[in-house]
Parts: structure tokens; C-alpha cells; sequence
């Protein structure tokens, strides 16, 4: 499998076992392993590969997103010892989308550029349809730069549609997993073709890879990228991404940590990619990272 000349990975967690303390032993899965940013970076690198953008999402599982912060250090010291091998990689954050921990300071480090709304399985009847209206959302909504992105998390479909109806419309955004983890109900779904036809309103609606949740093979996952491309274009697709260290289960109940590592989440969105650009005629690393400067752009 070949990858694309450029190597991003748009979504991965960092986190280290003093992050894993601070989490109830309450999950209805146990707790994964620490997945620290020198380790991921080194096995990478000693295989050839060496990532020239990472977006560190804020992991549903953690209360906060201070092992965010702490990566954006953890790398500025490995440059700092060895810039020939680290040097050229860029590190970027999303933390969790809260008013209270979102603050101004927070949002004005350089490094972060995005929020991140964590909804899991939630049923669409769960959000309300003014839960986002409050003045301290709207108060946070207001302390985004312009270059800060909005990111939702949902597996439902409808979830994703219910939050992102309520976000400003002036705010790009980020939705996981192809919008939606419910492939048995195929891309006529009516929750995903109104979220399709709610982000091709918008205008300014992007859909994120891997695409492994939505299913694990990427003959399975093809209809749904092939939908987003023939409402939204390859502008608005970013497949790209390794969602390391791979939580949860898939709908089987097998873990996704049995499957896939990073090298194989890469090779799988290489694959999904190149399966959609030999339908469409659009190239496979357009659709791996061609969105990946509107996403993330350099800060000014």
C-alpha cells in the first residue's frame, strides 16, 4: 500500500498513565493502554514515516484536556534535543469543548485549533434544541479566532445534526467518523442525508476520516465517502487520520486495537482513498490531506 507524499494524521489521542489515573474505573471497557507522543512518533519515524502535521484530539475518556498541552511541550523538547528527526513535525491540538475549561488563556495558545463536543452513542433525543444557546456557549463561541475550528464527536447521525444545527454558522466545522456509525442503515439513512443536506446549507462543514468506525473494511465504507463527495466535493473530506490508540469496539464487539495500529489505520484511509478516486477520477491524496490547510492553518 502506498501512502501519500504527505503524511497527516488528523485525529490521535496522546496520554500517559498519570492521565489514565485520574479517569473512573467506571467504563464500560477497560482502560487502554498510555499512548505517550514519543513512542507513536518513534515507531513512525523508524518506519519511514515521518507525519508533518498531527492534531492531538481531546480524549473522550479524560476529564480535561491538559495531556494536550503537555504533548505541545513534549514535542518542543524532542526538537529541541534532535531537530534533524523531529524538527519537521508540526503539533496541533484540539481540547474538550466546555465553557469553563475552554478559557481565553486556553484558547489562545497557538497550537490549539479546535473544539471538540464528545457525545459518544447518545440518542438524538438527548440534546435539547437550545443546549448550546446559553450565554456561556455563546460566550466561548466568541473567544474562537477565526483560524479555530468546532469538532464533533456523535455516533449517531442525528446527534450530529441535532449539535451542529445549534453552532454558529460563521464556525467551520469537523465532523468524526464520516458523520455517522450506523452503517447497516446505509447512505439513505434520513438522519445522515439531512446532516449532509444541513452541512451542504452551511457551506462550511468538513467530514473527517478515518472512516473505520463507520466500518472496518473499506469496501464497506466507500458508499458513505462517495455520498460526501457527490453533495459536499473533495473540499470538504479529510480522510487522512489514524485515531490512535484506537478505542472501543466495532459493531461486532471486537476491539479496534485488535485490527488496526497506526501504520494499518494509514494503510486502511490509503485504501479507502484510492477506492474512491478510481470511481470519481479525483486523486487519492487529494482526499487523504487536501483539505488539511483549511483545517489547519498556520497561525498568524
Amino acid at each position: 500500500m502506498q501512502l501519500a507524499d504527505t503524511l497527516i494524521d488528523a485525529h490521535v489521542h496522546f496520554f500517559t498513565g498519570s492521565d489514565l489515573a485520574r479517569i473512573s474505573a467506571s467504563l464500560p471497557y477497560a482502560l487502554p493502554d498510555p499512548h505517550p507522543l514519543t513512542g507513536y512518533l518513534d515507531a513512525l519515524i523508524d518506519a519511514g514515516l515521518v507525519p508533518q502535521l498531527i492534531n492531538n484530539v481531546h480524549l473522550s475518556i479524560l476529564p480535561d484536556s491538559e495531556n494536550v498541552f503537555a504533548s505541545f511541550a513534549e514535542l518542543e523538547a524532542l526538537a529541541a534535543r534532535n531537530p534533524q528527526r523531529y524538527g519537521g513535525v508540526r503539533l496541533v491540538g484540539t481540547i474538550l469543548a466546555d465553557p469553563a475549561y475552554a478559557t481565553a488563556e486556553r484558547l489562545a495558545h497557538p497550537q490549539v485549533m479546535g473544539l471538540r463536543f464528545v457525545l459518544h452513542d447518545a440518542a438524538p433525543e438527548t440534546v435539547g434544541p437550545e443546549d448550546y444557546a446559553s450565554r456561556d456557549w455563546e460566550a466561548l463561541f466568541a473567544r474562537l479566532r477565526p483560524d479555530q475550528h468546532l469538532h464533533i464527536y456523535a455516533q449517531e447521525p442525528e446527534t450530529n445534526l441535532r449539535v451542529l444545527r445549534q453552532l454558529p454558522r460563521g464556525r467551520t466545522v469537523m465532523i468524526d467518523h464520516l458523520g455517522t456509525c450506523r452503517p447497516e442503515r446505509g447512505i439513505d439513512d434520513p438522519a445522515y442525508v439531512a446532516l449532509l443536506d444541513e452541512a451542504v446549507a452551511r457551506g462550511n462543514v468538513w467530514f473527517k476520516g478515518p472512516g473505520y468506525r463507520t466500518t472496518t473494511k473499506p469496501e464497506g465504507t466507500l458508499p458513505f465517502v462517495l455520498r460526501i463527495l457527490d453533495r459536499l466535493g473533495p473540499e470538504r473530506l479529510l480522510l487522512q487520520a489514524s485515531d490512535a490508540p484506537h478505542v472501543g469496539k466495532d459493531q461486532s464487539g471486537r476491539a479496534y486495537s485488535a485490527t488496526f495500529d497506526p501504520r494499518s489505520a494509514f494503510d486502511y484511509v490509503s485504501r479507502l482513498a484510492e477506492l474512491a478516486a478510481a470511481r470519481t477520477g479525483i486523486p487519492s491524496g487529494r482526499l487523504l490531506n487536501g483539505a488539511r490547510t483549511e483545517i489547519f492553518p498556520p497561525h498568524q
